[in-house]
């Protein structure tokens, strides 16, 4: 069941100019539902970067996330794909 505008974390029309950037001269249009569903997956992939984050801080004996947990979560997902 797609989430609700309220419940929505990312904005679609940010989401809408960003998949437009790279539209060429084959693909000319961004559906709507296109753009909701990468804001979707954008939420979701930006709630394991924020745990994973999280744990880093944690292990580090931290209470602040900075740059650079978040820059090493990021690698550590990237490498996981």
């Amino acid at each position: 069941m797609p989430r609700s505008r309220k419940d929505r974390i990312i904005p679609v029309a940010p989401v809408d100019r960003l998949m437009r950037r790279t539209l060429t001269t084959k693909v000319d249009r961004v559906s709507d539902k296109g753009a909701e569903k990468l804001a979707l997956i954008l939420e979701e992939v930006g709630e394991q970067l924020s745990k994973m984050a999280v744990e880093l801080t944690e292990y580090k004996g931290r209470k602040t996330i900075t740059d650079k947990d978040v820059e090493l979560a990021y690698k550590q997902w990237r490498r996981a794909f």
